[in-house]
This record gives structure tokens, sequence and C-alpha cells, in this order.
């Protein structure tokens, strides 16, 4: 472990927090300090605020073609492969995740920048030339400005790259508050964007609380969107915020997330997608399947060998290979995810795997808890309805289909779902009812950077990914052009 020290980066270059103050960043697996950010305040953020602004009133990356656009975006991407060891280390030790999937989240990133850089080439105009002789409609779209984008700590690559790559793609310099917990990636990043020829002031990082930096980025009136990911509670607060000035804003929020197990499934690939969407990330993840509504028919065998698989998980440090979950963030969300394993107990849920702090070994010093599986879960229970973003999984049954769609639904978020079916009638028949952003048909956590990403409810609105989160940063213009002479449409009143 390397001990790293990070400034803020501005203008394409560090710079020392105007406070003079820093956050220092323990590891949540061994205690010891692994990093130290620049601690900003609201001169930090009004000074990248500034730098992206003067960059797009000069025009300076809007008028660069989209084929240069995309060049730049692929060297990132090349620069980002390059360096994905070094990088995977600084996200599997900020957020305590396992390094095996910190890798592949690094090169999930370098593919969605890829993506992106072909909707630059392709960033399209409509005519309407059928209007008449001597008219002519243009639809253009246009750049949004300045765009704030706020980050969460459980991926701090992937949900930057789940708007960054699109911003620059449609011509928007960005100011970056990443969590103060997990800054070292997003300053990295920044770092290779100006090894890869990236004007200097397109792409700032601030670090810092979101009390202060969030909250300044979010009220400044030349920011021209905003684009958050994290908790339903948060991105309310930002929402209201923001619409003081009616100021753009995208929100991925919460989930609470089912995989719909039916009789007629392949179980065994249920078995391993239900198991990987809870432990992923140690469950500190939006969309993981933290709720288990399986046909009442195989439910037994099921979980039995549900529980089986799960006993064998290996919780360990996040750089060992062998890791499967790492770390919870920091000491109050582990008390936060133990104290729902209570409330499951205390409400009648029936635990049956499980549901302890891990203590023993190299994990003493660190927040760990295994994976955890609650049995006889019914929907009033707090721990079937409260995202609780730890590895915990309820599991309620279920008789007809019917059943299963309403106790999907039941719920206020709509971020994700899986389905697990042979029938393919079935299959299609619940995804079109099932009320979510994201449906995973017999398979879970895996897409494509195609398909677009964002929630139905309280899981947020607008989307990420696809054609779709090139287009939250681009403004839509209609220009009507009149050709030839005009007929007045007033009385000559001259002559």
């Amino acid at each position: 472990m390397t001990f790293r020290t990070y400034q803020h980066w501005i203008n394409g270059a560090e710079q020392a927090p105007a406070s003079q103050a820093y956050i220092e960043r323990v590891s949540p697996a061994h205690g010891g300090l692994l990093a130290k950010f620049a601690s900003g305040n609201e001169h930090d953020v009004d000074a990248a605020v500034a730098q992206a602004k003067a960059l797009h009133t000069s025009g300076a990356w809007q008028s660069v073609p989209g084929s240069e656009r995309a060049k730049l975006l692929t060297r990132l991407a090349d620069l980002m492969e390059r360096d994905a060891d070094r990088l995977a280390v600084i996200e599997a030790e900020e957020v305590g995740k396992p390094i095996a999937y910190a890798k592949g989240e690094v090169l999930w990133s370098a593919e969605l920048t890829r993506f992106a850089a072909s909707l630059a080439w392709q960033i399209k105009g409509e005519a309407y030339t059928h209007l008449g002789d001597d008219k002519l409609g243009l639809v253009t779209r246009e750049a949004r400005g300045v765009v704030g984008l706020i980050v969460p700590w459980n991926f701090p690559l992937v949900c930057l790259f789940q708007k960054l790559p699109y911003a620059l793609a449609a011509g928007c310099p960005v100011v970056i508050k990443p969590s103060e917990l997990t800054s070292g990636s997003a300053l990295e990043i920044a770092r290779l964007a100006a090894e890869a020829g990236f004007p200097a002031g397109l792409i700032n990082v601030v670090t810092g609380r979101g009390a202060v930096v969030g909250e300044r980025l979010t009220r400044h009136p030349d920011v021209s969107m905003i684009s958050f990911t994290g908790s339903t509670r948060v991105g309310k607060q930002i929402a209201a915020t923001a619409a003081a000035d009616l100021t753009r804003v995208a929100l991925e929020l919460g989930g609470k997330a089912a995989n719909v197990v039916f009789a007629d499934a392949d179980l065994e690939a249920a078995l391993d997608g239900v198991l990987f969407g809870v432990i992923l990330n140690q469950g500190e993840e939006c969309v993981a399947g933290t709720r288990l509504l399986i046909e009442a028919s195989v439910a037994d065998e099921f979980v039995s060998k549900l529980v089986a698989r799960a006993n064998k998980v290996v919780v360990g440090l996040p750089l060992d290979e062998k890791t499967q979950i790492g770390a919870l963030i920091h000491a109050q969300h582990l008390e936060s995810v133990l104290s729902y394993i209570d409330i499951g107990k205390q409400q009648g849920a029936r635990l049956v795997c499980g549901g302890e702090r891990l203590t023993d070994g190299e994990l003493g010093e660190g927040y760990f808890v295994g994976p955890t599986i609650f049995t006889e879960v019914q929907p009033h229970h707090r721990i079937f309805r409260e995202e609780i973003f730890g590895p915990v999984l309820t599991v309620t049954t279920f008789t007809t289909v019917e059943q299963a769609i309403s106790l999907a639904n039941d719920t206020d978020y709509g971020l994700g779902n899986g389905l697990w079916t042979k029938d393919v009638d079935k299959a299609l028949q619940v995804s079109q009812k099932l009320q979510s952003g994201t449906v995973f048909v017999n398979t879970y956590l895996e897409t494509a950077p195609q398909l677009p990403f964002g929630g139905f409810k309280q899981s947020g609105y607008g989307r990420e990914n696809g054609v779709d989160g090139l287009h939250e940063f681009l403004e839509v213009k209609s220009t009507f052009i009149k050709l030839g002479a005009r007929s007045p449409l007033l009385p000559n009143t001259l002559g």
C-alpha cells in the first residue's frame, strides 16, 4: 500500500485547497491510512466552474469536430487500459471491494468511453424540407454548458464513466465532485485526460464533502446541469436545490431490486445469478438483487442450495485475488447494515445464513459482513422494503405469476429487476409488467453500453449509457428559415 496525497484538479493542473485543509481516507479493510484529499469549499468550486465556463464560452471544445472528440476519448480509454492495474488498486483500497472486480470495473469504464466516442461521430440534427417551397425547418442539438458530475463512493469509476464520456462527447466541460471517501480514481482520470490531450479546463475535479462542495455546485448560477448518482434522500435535496434556478438535473438513485425465480428456470444458473447479484460490491449497489422472489414449489431446495453456496463465498482483504466480498465502506455503514439484520429478526424473518460482523484473523480491523439470507420475509417487513446497501438477501415465496409481479412491484423504487424462466412468453410478458428501468432475463447485472440505464419511481429520472446517455447533455434547438420573399402580415401603414 502506497500513501497518496491529492490536490484539486482545476484548469489542467493540481491546485491546493483554498482552506488548506485535507480529508484523510482510512482503509475500510484494515484501518491504515490510504490517502489524503483536498477539502474543498465554495472558493474552489467557483474557481473550477469559472474555468469550465470560460472554455465553454470560448467554444474551444464545442467547435471541435465530433471525430476529434472521439479520438481523444479513445486515447483516454487506451490510457485507462494501460493503467488498469494501478487504477484497480486505488479503487479496491478506497472502496474496500475485491481487486478482481475492481479491475473489471476499470475495463468496463474504458468500454463505456469507447462507446461514447462512437456517439461523438454521430450527433444528429434533422432537416424538415416538406414544409412548403419557401420554408425550411432545422432541429439541432447543442452542448448544455457546464455540467456538475456528483459521483458516489460505491462505484467511483463506473458511476463517473456513465456520465463523463457522454458529457465530453456532447461538448460539455465538467466539474466532478467525487465522494470524499473515494476521490483517488477521479483525480487519476483527470491526469490521464491531460495526457490524452484534452484541453485544460474541460475536466475539473473538486474534492470535499457534499454539504459544501456538492451544495455549491448545485446552486452555482453558471452550472447548467447536475448529474447525480447516490441515495434517493440526497437526490431529492439536489432536485429541490436545483429547482430554484431551474438547473437541469439527472438523478440515478436507490433501488430495491428483485430476482424473480420461476420453477421452470435453469435453477443452477439462477443460483449463481441470485448470489452474485447480492454479494457484488458487498451489496453496496443501487441495483443489487436484494429480494429473492421464488416460486413456492422449488423454494426449499433452492434456498438450501443457495445457503450452501453462500457459506463458501470468500470474505477477505480487497487486494487478495481470491476475495469475493470485501469490506463495507466505513464503521457507520457497518452499524447500519447490522441494525437492519437485527430489525429483520425482530420483525419475525428467519435468519438462515450469516448475519454477523466477521472479525477473525486478518478481518479483525475492518468492516466485514458475509452473505446474509433471511427467509419467511413478508412485504411489510422493513428488510423487504428499505434499501440496506449490504450483502443481505430476503426470500419471499409466490404461487402465481400475478403474485410474483405484484411482489416485485411492491416497492417505492424501480431501478432494476431480474427474471428467471425458460418460458419465452412468460419472460416477455412478465418483463413488460415489471416497473423498473432495467430487467435482466436469465442473468443478472449483465448489460451492454448500448442499453440506457436509469430508474422508475423513486429510483430517479434521466438515463445514462446508450444514445439516451448522450442526449442528457444536449439541448434541442429548432430553427425555422423563411426562403425567398416574405409576405407581410400587417397592413401597409406607410403609404
